[in-house]
């Protein structure tokens, strides 16, 4: 089997775990507050309308990652909020130089899951895991760990990094973008 399809078959095993639901993720990362209804729009429209994600909007657009969110594959974006890229300080500047735009490119595929998936789905697959964290391959083949401690819910790269939920979802016609609070990449 290609790696290609193996990946697509992890990420859609993991995808079954987690049923749909109407709830999306409050301002204190938590997953208790109601689902936006998907929009008209794109899911590239979408986070670039969103007014706390200008810096992974204009990310995804320097690598060009925002046409894939044209198209009509559904995706969840766990994206790093602007106070997120401003807490890195001068490492920011580091990692949108355009010199590092592949660099760039492979840590944001590591923000992105196949499929929609709201905060709400993720925390019932949480709970349907007795509280285990639950596993999902990104689109760049890295594995993303979801954990829950209360309504909150954090994020696990395979570096360490770690990240809240960190506002509401905004969701489109094809996806959605959760917003957290810290990059999925030790910088």
């Amino acid at each position: 089997m290609s790696k290609s399809i193996l990946t697509a078959a992890l990420a859609c095993a993991g995808l079954i775990l987690l049923p749909a639901c109407k709830k999306d993720a409050a301002a204190d990362g938590s997953a208790g507050a109601e689902a936006a209804k998907p929009g008209s729009d794109t899911l590239a429209k979408a986070i670039g309308s969103a007014s706390n994600l200008s810096t992974v909007a204009a990310a995804l657009k320097s690598t060009g990652l925002d046409a894939v969110f044209d198209g009509k594959a559904s995706y969840t974006v766990l994206a790093p909020t602007d106070q997120a890229f401003a807490a890195l300080g001068d490492k920011k500047a580091s990692l949108t130089a355009p010199e590092n735009g592949a660099a760039l490119a492979a840590a944001l595929r590591d923000h992105i899951v196949p499929g929609t998936l709201t905060p709400a789905d993720i925390a019932k697959a949480i709970d349907a895991a007795k509280g285990e964290p639950v596993k999902m391959r990104t689109v760049g083949n890295g594995e993303l760990s979801f954990a829950k401690s209360g309504s909150t819910i954090t994020v696990t790269a395979p570096d360490g990094s770690t990240a809240k939920f960190a506002g509401d979802a905004v969701a489109a016609k094809n996806g959605v973008a959760i917003p957290i609070d810290g990059l999925l990449k030790k910088i």
